[in-house]
């Protein structure tokens, strides 16, 4: 009964390192598969003042500054207050005692080597927890309007600087959730004529801003549309679009679940030991018989090593 056991036990963790394998095998595909990148001449990441890397941009706004703002008004999301001493202070009371400040101040981040032009937030009953959009004008024209490029993200905490005082923000990793609500509710508005993704830079599987924050994204932009003119992009496979945004959703689901995301490195952590088992059985079984110290502990091999194999082959 117990080899029984012990059997099912193997084929069912022989079966989930396979399929561990198989998810590592498709991020390779997907992070070094040859994009054709939309928008090569627009920055990727935004600055802080210092200069240090900021959160990643992931929108595309093309229409004018009226329309841009009717819609996100709109669809609820405010203007935040100008960044003065009398905000700073009323952001750090309410931060403390996890109040809502549903026009707190944005911090400032900086693409084309200046601050942006609009910003918008999302306000909860805590202002630790808001959505926050920033957009800057490219001054380039599609179809006769104005191209923004943006950064979403969600701020899971604020703090004010070491160096100026000034309120700033810790992001949540999953900066595509956030990119994925903006387009969804300005969707919902009736006033945006048409929203498409589109490759923007390679998948970011962890990478970390300035202020020490990670986060991950699929690469892609939200290209959201205001006039009727057309915006020629760039179309990915749709095996690879597909097989990304399955990864992604996963990606954020192992983000936003911690329980989850333990559940699975712990069957990751016993499907790797299972594979050092199995190995360590096959090459002493090949080596000699079972209780017996064989060549494979010869002079030629460092001792510790043939007594751990020796050891875990007598142990299961």
């Amino acid at each position: 009964m117990r080899n029984v056991m012990r059997k099912k036990s193997i084929i069912l963790l022989s079966m989930i390192s396979t399929l561990l394998a198989l998810v590592i095998a498709c991020i390779v595909l997907i992070r070094f598969y040859p994009y054709t990148s939309n928008f090569p001449a627009f920055p990727r990441i935004t600055r802080t003042q210092a200069g240090a890397e900021g959160d990643p941009v992931n929108l595309v706004l093309v229409g004018t500054k009226e329309q841009i703002l009717h819609s996100f008004q709109k669809a609820g999301w405010l203007i935040p207050d100008p960044i003065t001493s009398q905000t700073s202070e009323k952001i750090a009371v309410a931060s403390l005692a996890h109040r809502s400040y549903p026009t707190a101040p944005a911090s400032n981040l900086y693409v084309f080597g200046r601050v942006q032009n609009l910003a918008f937030e999302r306000p909860t009953n805590d202002v630790q927890n808001r959505g926050h959009i920033r957009l800057w004008q490219t001054g380039m024209l599609l179809g006769g309007q104005l191209v923004w490029v943006g950064q979403a993200s969600y701020d899971r905490g604020i703090e004010l600087s070491g160096t100026n005082h000034l309120p700033t923000h810790h992001i949540a990793p999953t900066v595509d959730l956030e990119r994925n609500t903006v387009g969804t509710d300005l969707e919902k508005t009736g006033l945006v004529k048409n929203e498409e993704y589109a490759a923007f830079t390679p998948p970011i599987f962890s990478a970390r801003k300035g202020g020490g924050d990670y986060y991950e994204s699929d690469g892609d932009v939200l290209v959201i549309n205001y006039t009727t003119a057309p915006i020629p992009l760039y179309q990915q496979a749709w095996m690879i679009y597909d097989l990304k945004n399955g990864v992604f959703s996963f990606y954020d689901t192992l983000f936003t679940a911690p329980l989850l995301a333990l559940a699975f490195g712990m069957l990751g952590l016993s499907a790797i030991v299972v594979e050092l088992w199995l190995a360590s059985r096959w090459l002493l079984k090949k080596r000699g018989p079972r209780g017996r110290m064989t060549p494979i502990c010869s002079p030629g091999y460092r001792k510790n090593v043939c007594s751990l194999l020796y050891s875990l082959y007598i142990i299961v």
